[in-house]
This record gives C-alpha cells, structure tokens and sequence, in this order.
C-alpha cells in the first residue's frame, strides 16, 4: 500500500468521507490544508450529498485530473488532456469496480442527509474503503503516466 493510500484509508476510517478522503491524501500536491481539502470535498461523500450518484472517491480523482495539468490546466488548449484523463479514470474505475455509481456499489438508493454513525458496523457493511484505495491507485496510475509524458 502506498503512503497516500495509506492515509485516504486513515482519513475514511477516521470519520472522513470517501471524497474528502481522497482528496486529503493529495492535499500537499493542492496547496491545501486537510481541513481546506476537507470543505472543497465534503459535499460529493455518499455519491453527492447522499444521493448515491457519482461516487465521491470517483469524484476526488476526476478533480485531482485537472491537478495534473498545472495552474493552466484551464485553459482551453489544456482542456483536452484534462478530458481525456478524466475519461482513462473513469473507463479504469469502471474496469476495477464496475460502476462510478455510488447506489450500484453501496446498494442502496438516496437516502436522509444524515450520515450514520461510524461505528465498526458502518465500516464492515460498506466497500468504501476498497474503493477508496481503488481511486487511489487509479489517480496514482495517471500521475505516472504523466511523469512519463513529460
């Protein structure tokens, strides 16, 4: 396991969401605090807001896909390469799990905005943390390639 994956599981066995949780163990590549990356994060965990839709560890890379392109990765001529990462994560997360749909992989639907206790119960009913480490692995994927591209 590497060091980021490590510390996305702590993040999510503490009490963090999936999103945040991936986001926080790539905060120092943001020039965010863990509390910064945690606020940008919080409102995609449970598949956007508990609407069980796109998964929020999904979610975390498609936005760390735009990280890789530099502060111009904005940029319209820099759009294209951003897309097309962002397209090789999801085809590899699709690959890996079988859906970015948060409901498909919980198997559950929407529910009440109120997030349950995390309590071991919680973390043994849930795959979360496997996907988490899956975004993990497939961003690091993709931050390789990059370093190859250069």
């Amino acid at each position: 396991m590497t060091e980021r994956e490590e510390k996305a599981l702590h993040y999510f066995t503490s009490g963090d969401n999936c999103a945040q949780s991936v986001l926080k163990a790539y905060c120092d590549l943001l020039s965010l605090t863990p509390e910064q990356a945690a606020m940008v994060a919080v409102g995609f965990g449970g598949g956007m807001g508990r609407l069980r839709q796109n998964c929020g560890a999904y979610s975390a890379a498609v936005m760390l896909c735009g990280l890789m392109e530099g502060p111009d990765g904005a940029l319209a001529e820099h759009r294209t390469q951003t897309y097309a990462r962002v397209q090789t994560v999801h085809r590899r997360f699709v690959e890996e799990l079988g859906t970015i749909n948060c409901g498909e992989l919980l198997g559950r639907g929407a529910e009440a905005p109120a997030p349950e206790a995390r309590t071991a119960a919680y973390y043994a009913s849930r795959p979360c943390a496997g996907i988490v480490l899956a975004a993990c692995r497939i961003i690091e994927e993709q931050f390789a390639a990059k370093e190859t591209e250069a």
